[in-house]
C-alpha cells in the first residue's frame, strides 16, 4: 500500500512538470511570437550606445528615443511595446511628430545595397515601432 501512494505521489509531480516543459524548438525551426518568447524566457533588449556624430545634428535630440525604442528584434520589439505605459508611448509619439519625413530622407541617403550605419538601424527600427504602435503622424 504504501508503494502505491509513493507511486502516486510521484506520478502527480512529475506529470505536470513535464506537460508545462516545452521541447525547444530546433535549429531552423520556426515558431510563434508566443512560443519564441516562451523558450526564450522575459527578456529585455540590449540596450544600444549610438554616436552623436553619426547623426543629423537635426535628429540628435532623438538619440535617447533611438536607443530605446530602435530595437531590431521583432519579438523583443512587440514585448517592450506591450510593457511601455501610455504615457512612454505619448512621449515617443510627440517627440516624432512631424520629423519622419527628415528621419526617412536621412534613411534614403545611403547608398543602395550599402550596409546601414547602427545609429540609422536604431532610427529606422523606432520608426517601425512607432508605426505598429499607430504613433505616425
Amino acid at each position: 500500500m504504501k508503494t502505491c501512494w509513493m507511486l502516486l505521489f510521484t506520478a502527480c509531480i512529475v506529470l505536470p512538470a513535464c506537460a508545462r516543459t516545452p521541447q525547444p524548438l530546433q535549429q531552423g525551426q520556426i515558431g510563434t511570437a508566443a512560443e519564441l518568447a516562451a523558450h526564450r524566457g522575459p527578456t529585455s533588449p540590449e540596450s544600444i550606445h549610438l554616436y552623436r556624430d553619426r547623426v543629423p545634428p537635426d535628429l540628435a535630440d532623438l538619440i535617447p528615443l533611438a536607443e530605446k525604442w530602435g530595437i531590431s528584434d521583432d519579438v523583443l520589439r512587440d514585448e517592450m511595446q506591450e510593457r511601455a505605459t501610455a504615457a512612454e508611448k505619448q512621449a515617443m509619439g510627440d517627440a516624432l511628430k512631424d520629423r519622419h519625413a527628415r528621419i526617412t530622407a536621412w534613411l534614403d541617403s545611403f547608398p543602395q545595397g550599402q550596409p546601414m550605419s547602427d545609429e540609422a538601424a536604431a532610427f529606422m527600427y523606432m520608426q517601425v515601432g512607432a508605426d505598429e504602435m499607430g504613433l505616425m503622424q
